[in-house]
């Protein structure tokens, strides 16, 4: 009997030391949408502590798949479903390409993209003729047909130039589509470009009275108005040297409301972000 248990208690520390491990950061992701429903992923990963395996989930059925470390070497890897077991080889970087078919979804002329931001934001890559119509969340960055978003649950509708009816009794759809995707694209304009004046809408006496309600000293006011400036969340390095305060300081400023559940913390790629978790309309 003894020598039984001893043998499990063998197999099973052996099979705990040869398990692959599936701890890593998403530094980079880049997305590049086709006109054939199909998208091209790409991510720069960092594995931790130089592990042989990780598994990486894929945001649907991979195909022509590119594993490299950061020196080309080609990884060996496995599919699972959707995820891909890589041997890293202890590549401080791995470089992943894949693509996924019929990913999109058409609906007469317009397209739509759903995505899962868990990690790091996301660059979106759209064809040159593609008309973005609407966004569901606020971009990081939108220019021509280039679209950063953070993280979050993010829906993107869109269509083509190419795509729409030439002839003279269908002007109606194009001048209606174009008009449209004029008022989404200026719509997100307006949004980006009067971010940072949210704070006309938030009367001094108002932020004092938030102040009080959860004691507030001035560095951790001015970090509050801080991200409300932002949009509701940001980098913490760019909080700190908007503040200009040490690095420890902010740390324990941000753990502090974070404790009084005005802020969360997260972790984007490598940097950390904080972003507002309190209603604010009962202050405006």
């Amino acid at each position: 009997m003894k020598i039984k248990i001893l043998v499990f208690i063998a197999f099973l520390l052996l099979s705990l030391a040869l398990s692959p491990s599936s701890a890593f950061i998403v530094d980079n992701m880049s997305i590049i949408v086709w006109k054939d429903n199909s998208i091209t992923v790409k991510e720069v990963i960092y594995p931790e502590d130089y592990d042989i395996y990780i598994t990486v989930e894929t945001l649907g059925e991979a195909m022509d798949i590119i594993a490299t470390s950061s020196n080309g070497t080609p990884l060996n890897y496995e599919i699972r479903g959707k995820f891909l077991s890589i041997e890293a080889l202890g590549s401080k970087r791995v470089i992943l390409v894949y693509t996924v078919r019929n990913y999109t979804k058409r609906e007469g002329a317009i397209w739509e993209l759903k995505l899962n931001v868990t990690q790091s934001p996301v660059k979106i890559i759209f064809p040159k003729d593609a008309i973005v119509i609407h966004v569901s969340d606020i971009p990081i960055e939108y220019s021509n047909n280039t679209i950063v978003v953070g993280p979050g649950d993010i829906t993107i509708y869109y269509t083509f130039e190419s795509i729409l009816p030439r002839r003279r009794h269908n002007y109606f759809l194009i001048f209606a589509l174009v008009g449209i995707a004029g008022i989404g694209v200026i719509g997100g304009y307006i949004m980006l470009k009067n971010k940072r004046k949210v704070e006309k809408k938030y009367s001094e006496d108002k932020l004092r009275r938030l102040a009080r309600e959860y004691n507030l000293n001035d560095d951790e006011l001015n970090a509050i108005i801080y991200l409300i400036q932002s949009g509701g969340r940001c980098r913490q390095a760019e909080l700190r040297k908007a503040l200009n305060l040490p690095k420890t300081t902010v740390w324990r400023m941000i753990r502090r409301l974070e404790q009084m559940g005005l802020v969360k913390l997260y972790k984007v790629g490598r940097e950390n972000w904080i972003e507002l978790t309190i209603d604010m309309q009962k202050y405006t």
